[in-house]
């Protein structure tokens, strides 16, 4: 046997909680060790979904050429941002707590500092607006500077210069979600402009920086030039306190840095009550940037079937597990002894992708061992199990269609017509912000037919047949995979120890 009974419960518990048990047991060397394991837990898996879809972009550009990158994107955050953030984003609230918000996503997407050309940013302050200067950024110019765009790797740079590349030719696929996201997609919705207008790296050795400004309002109208845009009114926020500055420069400074780094100090110096308060904070930080991706991904999967048949679909997820599944994890498992795979496959995959059991539909995980294998039972999994669990495969629901509008509705009208004291909502404003970030889709799409890389079965979510063709191509290995059979199930991975 590989593991006590007593390993492999911690092993299916997430990190900060095991931090946290380590201090209150007095063991400070032992939540030492745990923390230095978290900061390079979640970089992996956090680069296997950035360069996925980086794969799948430049697949559709591929095979439907660059006319259809607006269709596609469109289509992408129909799914997976205009009920999740663009909802979220008209109700009015003080802006230093969106600042808070999005140090969190920006320090989940830097993955604690890990990684080859590890995530930095830094956030300043000045009259008119907050600006997070991304040196680089976690994915997009991490992809660049990874050689992604190199002649003969796997992501596209775009042919021509176009309003949703910034006016720029060879602007890279993958950051072509950022107009869209940011600025394009805000502006046509119900808030009316721009979101977070950005100024783009112009080559990989190049910063990106993402500005916030304070009132919407006062945006430049540069940034709607380029987009051929014209700026809208919209309404003055009750909250707007003109040339206030809401954070001195240590506290931007702070709010920068890595949780895990903050903990280790704090260890260090025996100051447990604060690591323990970091432990809290830090488990869902990944949550939104997280399942944002997992979203983005099942609507691409579905709208590459759409427009080119599964056929096609098989041809992008066999490039996916090639460019980026057999290099992210086959390739480093192939280097591990059979304990530590196992400890890999714990840590850095289900572990991570579970966002610490937070969310919706949290994730949670077990693992037994038998003689002949070693068995990981995922009830639900972080992204596939959670959509299934979600209904992302059905129509959404009559009530659903109903209650969110209304929640809309109570939600920014309440916010601009009944303010509430700053004090409230700083408690109340990350509360309702997680209400909308965990909408999940719905009406995404399965296998028409049983295919090999969808477990030789029909009707298999397209979000899990990038699992599928994982069985696929390594069931020679010993890898066994069980996706559930219905909306509650658990999805297995067994690993047969003679493989190991």
């Amino acid at each position: 046997m590989l593991f006590s009974s007593r390993e492999l419960a911690a092993l299916a518990t997430p990190y900060p909680i095991r931090i946290r048990q380590a201090l209150q047991q007095k063991k400070p060397e032992t939540a030492l060790r745990l923390c230095h394991e978290f900061k390079d837990s979640q970089v992996r898996l956090h680069d296997l979904l950035a360069e996925s879809c980086t794969v799948f972009w430049s697949f559709v550009g591929d095979e439907l050429g660059e006319a259809a990158i607006e269709t596609m994107f469109r289509y992408i955050f129909h799914h997976a941002a205009n009920r999740q953030f663009f909802d979220a984003a008209c109700a009015d609230a003080p802006p230093h707590l969106t600042v808070k918000l999005l140090a969190r996503s920006w320090r989940a997407h830097s993955c604690f500092g890990s990684g080859a050309h590890p995530g930095r940013f830094a956030i300043t302050e000045d009259d008119e607006k907050f600006t997070f200067h991304l040196t680089p950024c976690g994915s997009g110019l991490r992809l660049w500077r990874k050689g992604w765009y190199e002649p003969g790797a796997a992501g596209r740079l775009s042919d021509s210069a176009r309003p949703w590349t910034y006016q720029r030719k060879h602007f890279p696929y993958y950051c072509i979600h950022c107009p869209f996201l940011n600025e394009l997609l805000p502006y046509e919705s119900e808030y009316g402009s721009l979101l977070w207008p950005v100024d783009p790296p112009e080559s990989p050795d190049d910063n990106c920086a993402w500005h916030i400004y304070k009132d919407r309002r006062r945006i430049p109208d540069a940034y709607y030039d380029r987009l051929g845009i014209r700026k809208k009114p919209v309404p003055k926020s009750r909250y707007h306190d003109p040339g206030r500055r809401y954070f001195s420069t240590p506290e931007l400074r702070e709010m920068a840095r890595s949780l895990p780094e903050r903990i280790i100090e704090h260890i260090e110096t025996g100051d447990y009550p604060t690591a323990m308060r970091l432990c809290r904070q830090v488990r869902d930080e990944f949550l939104v940037l997280h399942d944002l991706y997992v979203n983005m991904l099942a609507a691409t999967l579905t709208f590459i079937s759409a427009h080119t048949g599964e056929a096609s679909l098989e041809r992008a997820l066999d490039r996916q597990f090639g460019e980026c599944i057999y290099r992210q994890f086959v390739e480093q498992l192939k280097t591990l002894p059979a304990k530590e795979k196992m400890i890999f496959m714990a840590g850095q995959v289900f572990g991570a992708d579970g966002c610490s059991g937070t969310g919706r539909h949290g994730a949670k995980f077990s693992i037994a061992e038998t003689g002949k294998a070693i068995v990981f039972r995922l009830s639900p999994c972080g992204s596939g199990g959670r959509l299934i669990r979600a209904g992302s495969y059905r129509p959404m629901p009559r009530l659903t269609n109903v209650r969110e509008p209304i929640e809309n509705r109570v939600i920014v009208s309440g916010s601009r017509f009944f303010p509430l004291p700053e004090s409230l909502l700083e408690r109340t404003f990350p509360l309702i912000v997680n209400l909308f970030t965990q909408r999940k889709p719905y009406a995404q799409d399965k296998t028409g037919k049983d295919h090999d890389w969808s477990f030789q079965k029909a009707g298999i979510p397209y979000y899990c047949c990038q699992c599928g063709m994982i069985a696929h191509k390594l069931g020679n290995s010993g890898l066994h995979i069980q996706p559930p059979k219905n909306r509650k199930d658990p999805c297995t991975w067994i690993f047969d120890k003679r493989g190991l």
